[in-house]
């Protein structure tokens, strides 16, 4: 017995109700930013039940820690990769969730330009700013964030470290079209694994970009790009000779070049494909090289709508095949 009399509340008792309380906040707290990479915002914990007042007492105590206005961390996110970049972006939609955002409207606000490039892991683009780009408007205070408007579509956007970010391909057009040096996007696109390269889609999105800095099209951007990378050269190499093409491609290397840099639909592209045909081992059982298409599409990850096809779906050997 506290001795008190029954109208009061016994003092042990109230603590043992303020720890309580406070335990199943941290526990709250911590949950909720264990979702979001060590992160959480104000309104997001008010959605679960949490006070202003009792983040601001956690971050009194050390538990969590002030990241930007609004939006407090754990020690594991304060310190964790691309912690600043991950605030930026929980505070510019501070009441929706990460998973709310990303599986709702990933397009709403994404890792764009040198933050993309950095979040990708490629080159020494450093960005000056936090770059992020929405389909609508937006006003933020932060001085150290710079928000861009386009009409986008979730075709350009994909999930990075758990950030929606610009795909490989719109990352490098867009630092093309903002007049980043050339130098400095080839050595970024070298840096690329080659099995993450949509070429269809790079061609298509450097196709407007390519007059304007002295390339014919889409596909000669390509090769320019390409060319600047050794690495790059031979991870695309070494993707054709690992697969189903291996028997095949070890005996036909000058004609890699021909694979590897050409348009799937361009006349040297469909002339290297014939005259490999030509020399397919009979085991392979391929009267037109319509099955040798689908296993270099697929080696090259390229779409099927690329394919050029004969009016039977089919195209033989030397058929069709024009000189450029």
């Amino acid at each position: 017995m506290c001795g008190w009399r029954s109208n009061h509340t016994c003092p042990e008792s109230i603590t043992m109700r303020y720890n309580w309380c406070m335990s199943r906040i941290v526990t709250e707290v911590l949950d909720l930013a264990s979702e979001q990479g060590g992160l959480l915002t104000t309104q997001q914990a008010q959605r679960r039940g949490i006070s202003r007042l009792a983040l601001s007492r956690l971050a009194d105590q050390n538990v969590i820690e002030r990241l930007a206005h609004g939006v407090y961390a754990t020690a594991e996110g304060a310190t964790g990769q691309h912690s600043a970049l991950r605030a930026a972006w929980l505070s510019l939609d501070p009441q929706r969730f990460a998973f709310e955002r990303i599986e709702e409207d990933p397009a709403g606000f994404a890792v764009t330009h040198r933050s993309a490039a950095e979040l990708w892991g490629i080159g020494q683009l450093i960005p000056d700013k936090l770059e992020f780009v929405s389909t609508t408007r937006k006003r933020t205070r932060r001085e150290d964030v710079r928000l861009r408007r386009r009409a986008i579509t979730g075709d350009d956007i994909t999930v990075v470290e758990g950030l929606p970010c610009t795909t490989i391909e719109r990352t490098t057009a867009d630092l093309i079209d903002s007049h980043e040096d050339l130098s400095l996007v080839t050595d970024a696109f070298g840096d690329i694994e080659f099995g993450k390269v949509n070429f269809d889609r790079l061609r298509a999105l450097l196709d407007p970009l390519a007059h304007r800095n002295s390339f014919a099209d889409g596909s000669d951007f390509v090769r320019f790009l390409m060319s600047g990378s050794n690495e790059f050269e031979r991870g695309a190499i070494a993707s054709l000779l690992s697969g189903p093409l291996k028997p095949l491609m070890d005996s036909l290397r000058p004609q890699l070049p021909h694979l590897v840099l050409d348009s799937p639909s361009s006349p040297a592209f469909q002339r290297a494909m014939a005259d490999i045909a030509k020399k397919v081992t009979p085991d392979l059982k391929i009267g037109n090289v319509e099955a040798l298409h689908n296993s270099a599409w697929s080696a090259l990850g390229m779409s099927a709508a690329s394919r050029p096809h004969k009016s039977d779906g089919r195209m033989k050997p030397n058929e069709g095949i024009a000189d450029d």
